[in-house]
């Protein structure tokens, strides 16, 4: 999930009404190559069928950026984003709102290092962070400050590695300890079988916030661009059962993930499955989750989330 930044196209397209579609036009629901499209695999499979008759059209996108033009200019009408990016596009003027979170945290401190016990044993050390200008940084950040650290000061903060790269360097020792999301530490665990999680994020984040996790991605649906209310529960109600079997059967999932060309080979999907922390909450019950979340956001780069929490607007309800 890396940082984005708009461009003038994407500034001038986000103060455009998205094209309506066309009468029996299918609509497309865009899921973001890697996990957050895992969660999807089911619709990929089986795609649902409106009450008209019209069949959704799924892709698979290899790019944020990419996806959030297609997003802006109307090509798309469901997507699955980072949650911080929904929100900015939310306020740049892209009438889109969130449906669900399909995706709690799934961040994971990764160490070699045997003497690493808890958030005070980082001081003077590198921790590589997967995720600039993102949900890995920000929460990082605000953790390692909740433990009494300056993350500027008492230790250094590396993204110079991507997310395989990183993984790949964790498990060779090349370098020591790193914050990654799924399936990246799957991955690195599946190289390394001595790898330590002495540091417990999600814990650290409940203690922090209160909150039981963060979510991780998001659900939204372009507002004006054709999709009904009853389409809405339609699709609502399909990636929600998708995630339900996609959950029970990760060997079954992770070969249609393999099939569909979702990014990851089928055997790490399956082994990745199971810790990504799927889940399914409607915009109205994850909104105190999603407030937390943007809050630190706001605190530590407003401009990441567009300068202010959603309106209420955002929290669809189907």
């Amino acid at each position: 999930m890396k940082s984005f930044q708009f461009g003038a196209v994407a500034a001038l397209l986000a103060l455009i009404a998205a094209p309506v579609l066309a009468e029996n036009q299918e609509p497309v629901v865009a899921a973001l190559k890697g996990p957050s499209g895992i969660a999807l695999v089911q619709l990929f499979e089986n795609p649902p069928v409106l009450a008209d008759g019209r069949v959704v059209k799924m892709e698979a996108v290899g790019s944020a950026d990419l996806m959030v033009a297609k997003l802006v200019s109307g090509e798309f009408q469901v997507a699955v984003l980072p949650i911080n990016m929904a929100a900015k596009l939310r306020r740049s003027g892209v009438d889109l709102s969130l449906a669900a979170i399909t995706g709690d945290g799934m961040l994971s401190f990764l160490t070699n290092a045997p003497d690493i016990a808890g958030i005070a044993d980082l001081r003077g050390r590198r921790v590589d962070v997967a995720g600039q200008g993102a949900t890995p940084e920000f929460l990082f950040r605000r953790l390692l400050k909740d433990g009494g650290l300056d993350p500027d000061k008492d230790l250094r903060l590396s993204f110079a590695l991507g997310y395989p790269d990183m993984a790949a360097a964790l498990a060779s020792g090349t370098i020591q300890s790193a914050v990654l999301p799924e399936p990246f530490v799957t991955l690195a665990k599946m190289k390394n079988a001595h790898l330590r999680s002495p540091i417990d994020l999600g814990a650290l984040w409940k203690k922090s916030t209160g909150m039981d996790d963060y979510p991780m991605t998001a659900l939204v649906i372009r507002n004006g661009s054709g999709i009904s209310k009853a389409d809405a529960r339609i699709l609502l109600d399909a990636v929600h059962a998708s995630i339900v079997k996609t959950l029970a059967d990760p060997a079954a999932a992770g070969k249609l993930v393999g099939s569909h060309d979702l990014g990851l080979a089928p055997a790490i999907a399956t082994a990745a499955i199971p810790h990504c922390n799927f889940v399914y909450l409607e915009a109205a019950a994850a909104r105190p989750e999603v407030e937390a979340l943007l809050s630190v956001f706001l605190a530590s780069a407003p401009a990441s989330i567009g300068g202010a929490l959603p309106d209420d607007a955002f929290y669809a309800q189907y």
